[in-house]
């Protein structure tokens, strides 16, 4: 049904009956409560009326031609536009078991012809303003949580805001210029992929999703506090530096869960913290730190390893060389069961073409 609520602020009474007498009665009645009368002799009719302005409360006979009156109220109740308009039947079939009927149907109340003038007046008038009160609910929900989710998204970017400010203290030590913004469009575009492959589908979510971009950016907070001659220092590092180097997992651990304890509402440090710590772990359990391994790695930090590594290798900043991407994706491709997560590799490799590189 294409309706269009073009009700006004009188209320609007569609009273649908075939017997003419029946209706003008009722006409006059509604009327003289100060409340606008549509009258209709069948549902065909009730229809139309329905589409041009919606009606405020539908006062229904049974018994009427075509469709009778609990036809056309189930079919009213079926559809999302009409099934709030409250009914009232007026009929003559007026048994216990004609009102449980109607009742069952969604009517909300029921009365019995031969009708009293002042007993129509009542309930029309209390389920009228029942009605007017309900809708003006309605309205106060929907600007209610109009209010909450933009409060909501405030809190979001006031959350981000935070972060990406962190994330900026690392960024002139980070692995060339850009690597955190690819880092996370990379993060976000690999877990939209795994989300529909089965292993991952029921660990990520929309809000999984949106997380890992935000608290992917933070991976490598901790080293804020490694020696930028290192950091920078061509070719290999030596045992005494590789294990400064490491220390950065735990240090931007605590960095992070330092500002979580401050602001405990942040949605995003969770993951970020998990993230800082482990995404230096390897699937066969040689990295670090704790010689943690396979599964017992969080997710997050599985997706962030094969990222931050293939961004690392195709970046300006790889021990003094620069990869391809057919290289990069190779090299991904060979540690596939030994660095990183085997299932999350083959997700990673047919999206690899769709991966941003700094070259």
């Amino acid at each position: 049904m294409d309706m269009t609520d073009k009700s006004s602020a009188v209320p609007q009474i569609l009273i649908v009956d075939d017997v003419d007498a029946n209706l003008m009665i009722l006409e006059n009645i509604i009327q003289e409560m100060g409340y606008i009368p549509k009258c209709a002799t069948s549902a065909n009719e009730a229809v139309a009326l329905i589409a041009e302005s919606r009606p405020q409360l539908i006062l229904l006979d049974v018994f009427m031609p075509e469709m009778n009156g609990y036809e056309f109220c189930e079919r009213l109740k079926e559809k999302p536009a009409t099934k709030g308009i409250p009914i009232i039947f007026i009929s003559a079939a007026d048994s216990s078991e004609d009102r449980v009927k109607g009742f069952k149907l969604g009517a909300v109340d029921y009365i019995g012809k031969p009708f009293e003038a002042t007993e129509v007046i009542m309930r029309v008038r209390n389920h009228v303003k029942i009605y007017e009160m309900q809708q003006e609910m309605e309205r106060l929900n929907r600007r209610l949580h109009t209010v909450i989710n933009n409060q909501a998204r405030r809190i979001e970017e006031e959350q981000k805001t935070i972060l990406y400010a962190l994330a900026a203290l690392t960024e002139e030590q980070s692995k060339g210029e850009g690597h955190l913004e690819r880092v996370a469009y990379n993060c976000r575009l690999l877990a939209q992929s795994l989300q529909f492959s089965p292993g991952f589908m029921e660990e990520i979510s929309e809000s999984f999703i949106n997380t890992i971009e935000v608290a992917s950016r933070l991976h490598d907070i901790g080293s804020f506090y490694t020696p930028y001659d290192i950091l920078g220092k061509p070719g290999e590092l030596s045992a005494e530096e590789m294990e400064i180097v490491r220390k950065h997992v735990s240090q931007g651990a605590e960095i992070l869960e330092r500002v979580y304890s401050n602001t405990p509402g942040n949605s995003f440090l969770p993951m970020a913290i998990e993230i800082a710590r482990y995404h230096h772990a390897r699937w066969d359990g040689s990295g670090y730190p704790d010689g943690i391994s396979g599964k017992d790695i969080p997710l997050s930090a599985r997706i962030v390893m094969v990222v931050d590594v293939y961004d690392t290798l195709t970046g300006e900043r790889c021990y003094g060389k620069t990869y391809g991407r057919e290289e990069g994706l190779e090299m991904v491709r060979a540690e596939s069961g030994i660095h990183f997560d085997p299932e999350i590799v083959d997700v990673f490799l047919k999206v690899g073409r769709q991966l941003q590189c700094s070259g």
